[in-house]
């Protein structure tokens, strides 16, 4: 597939000897800061858009890109790139493990640019690679190995309605946000905490006393932890009884009390029932529920019975 480079990089590159170098960007996170990354020894200030603005690529932390794996028949391009964990201090120049724990860098846009760090006038370069940020891991030593998907993955995603009982759509997604979208404003769904106690599985199991709502009431449910050792988290809730809060799944790190908290329903995605459709739409819900909830389905008995499908006659 060919690609446009500009004409001076292009004709600096044809030399016998060059001074390129590549920088890795990623963003914009949650809190619409970028982060910069270079190959090379020394930071690098370039602006890779005019509305973007100089953005300064980091050496301390620095960064390198493993070969990229690629072909011409529309399968995903996969490489991967290694960082090192910001010291204290200067944790703006790469990704902390809290960061990388709350999900900071769940689907976040990447590209890879190659310049000439002697000659960084705005818009000379060349695109290495670009798309999302997938898997994240961390290994002994503080390297951080992030996995560079390309933007060729989303052809892999079905662009097809399936039929299904339970409802496809987000729990409080706008227009804009998907195809057919929930449309239920969530805002004064949550409810703000504080944990007062935890349970023997500090990770699972929490209280708040100011938790006065009937049993179950967030069941389902969804926390979402504000302060404390695991702010960013969204988790799950499994149980609920009395104020007491017990998670599907474990936290990042223990709570502790004192750790602030939101709390709100989800969903159940059902037609009816506990905390289903019909709880949040009480008029009209044939307009927000995304799915098929009086498809026939065959008897469970009859499925399992030899023969069952057999005419007697």
């Amino acid at each position: 597939m060919s690609k446009t480079i500009d004409a001076v990089l292009l004709a600096h590159k044809a030399l016998p000897s060059t001074t390129l170098t590549d920088l890795l960007l990623v963003g914009p996170l949650d809190d619409a800061t970028y982060r910069g990354f270079t190959l090379l020894d020394i930071d690098v200030v370039y602006t890779p858009s005019v509305p973007l603005g100089a953005v300064t690529f980091k050496a301390r932390t620095g960064f390198e890109m493993s070969e990229m794996a690629a072909s011409n028949d529309l399968s995903v391009d996969n490489a991967e790139a290694n960082t090192l964990a910001p010291v204290a201090g200067f944790e703006a120049e790469g990704f902390t493990q809290a960061q990388i724990d709350a999900g900071a860098l769940d689907k976040v846009r990447f590209v890879v640019l190659r310049v000439n760090y002697k000659d960084l006038t705005t818009g000379r370069s060349e695109v290495i690679a670009g798309g999302t940020i997938g898997e994240v891991r961390v290994k002994l030593g503080g390297l951080t190995v992030l996995e560079l998907r390309s933007l060729s993955q989303l052809l892999k995603q079905s662009i097809v309605e399936l039929d299904s009982i339970t409802c496809r759509a987000k729990f409080g997604s706008q227009v804009g946000e998907e195809r057919y979208p929930c449309g239920f404003d969530l805002t004064a769904e949550w409810v703000a905490g504080t944990i007062t106690s935890v349970g023997g599985e500090t990770d699972r199991q929490f209280a708040d006393t100011s938790l006065a709502q009937a049993d179950d009431y967030f069941a389902p449910g969804l926390v979402e932890m504000l302060t404390g050792d695991n702010a960013g988290q969204q988790v799950e809730v499994d149980t609920f009884a009395a104020g007491v809060v017990e998670l599907r799944f474990p936290t990042v790190s223990p709570m502790q009390v004192g750790d602030t908290f939101r709390i709100r329903r989800q969903c159940s995605k059902r037609w009816t029932g506990h905390n289903s459709c019909e709880t949040f739409w009480t008029t009209d819900k044939t307009l927000h529920f995304r799915g098929e909830p009086h498809i026939p389905i065959g008897q469970s008995d009859n499925l399992t019975t030899p023969g069952a499908g057999i005419p007697t006659s």
